[in-house]
């Protein structure tokens, strides 16, 4: 899809913002950060991060967790590309750096924004196209592949579909947001009513200043959470030409590996699981640098 491209340079002013530096800190990305190139692409300002490798790599597209942005994964983008991609982080529609009315967009909007990316950085590698969604971002990376033929193979670190709900209770709730969403869909939920990112970031040394940081969307509207639970995945039905591979760790405290495996074993997309031992949801910020090499290694065998 050669949608129109426009490019812009970033924006990185946050105003009164004290604890960026110390977040940068804890995270230890401040040496990544010095090897990206910012820039925001269209008119509606979508903010996106790009390490490049070689005029020979291809590109990876990566979409970051409910929530957060992309430069908060500096680390993980810089290591996929010493293994030899050109990488790309994006943050959607209200969310980090970008433009738009906090945490508001839709998986049909974000798609459409991903395909104008695509199409600004072609040119600057060998013209293959990976994406890799990390956790909820991993229902738009599978969005984009089924619609945009551009893609090789898509990377879903964990995968939560319509079409398969872990149990009851994800069913009546996604059932909720859809109705409530048709009277309501401005109304705004809180982050920790579906994720508890306290467990999550337990242990972490950036764990509590995340949670102060005025970038990181921590109540979205019932618009957007009811566009990701309702939307329906073209590749559960059919197949696509594109390689897919679910990756996350065996401990994954927000989505366990028996229901990867029976979202695979259910979908009509042939799809890979790669498992990280003693892994759990938070992989990349804990574990990067195994991440990065089970990634790439993946990667790299799907598109040759």
């Amino acid at each position: 899809m050669n949608r129109p491209v426009e490019l812009a340079p970033p924006r990185f002013e946050t105003g009164d913002d004290p604890i960026r530096e110390v977040l940068r800190h804890k995270l230890g990305i401040g040496p990544h950060l010095a090897r990206r190139e910012a820039f925001r692409v269209g008119a509606d300002g979508l903010h996106c991060e790009y390490y490049h490798c070689s005029e020979q790599a291809p590109l990876l597209v990566f979409l970051p967790g409910i929530g957060t942005y992309c430069e908060l994964y500096a680390e993980l983008l810089a290591r996929l590309c010493d293994h030899g991609f050109n990488v790309v982080g994006v943050d959607p529609r209200g969310h980090g750096y970008s433009d738009g009315p906090r945490g508001v967009y839709t998986v049909e909007e974000t798609v459409c924004d991903l395909e104008r990316v695509i199409s600004a950085l072609l040119e600057r590698g060998n013209g293959q196209v990976a994406v890799y969604g990390y956790s909820i971002g991993a229902v738009i990376a599978l969005a984009l592949a089924e619609s945009d033929e551009r893609v090789d193979a898509t990377l879903c670190g964990t995968l939560l579909l319509t079409e398969q709900p872990p149990d009851l209770m994800h069913q009546m709730g996604w059932f909720w947001t859809w109705g409530t969403a048709q009277l309501f869909p401005t109304l705004k939920v809180p982050l920790g009513n579906f994720m508890d990112f306290d467990t999550l970031l337990a242990g972490n040394p950036a764990g509590e200043v995340i949670n102060e940081d005025p970038l990181v969307v921590f109540d979205y509207p019932l618009s957007t959470l009811s566009s990701l639970f309702t939307h329906r995945a073209a590749s559960y039905s059919n197949c696509f030409d594109f390689a897919m591979a679910i990756i996350q760790g065996d401990r994954d405290e927000v989505l366990p590996l028996s229901y990867a495996e029976r979202v695979i074993g259910q979908m009509a997309q042939p799809s890979e699981l790669l498992v990280l031992p003693g892994e759990g949801h938070m992989i990349p910020w804990d574990n990067p640098t195994l991440l990065a090499l089970s990634a790439s290694q993946w990667l790299q065998a799907s598109l040759k």
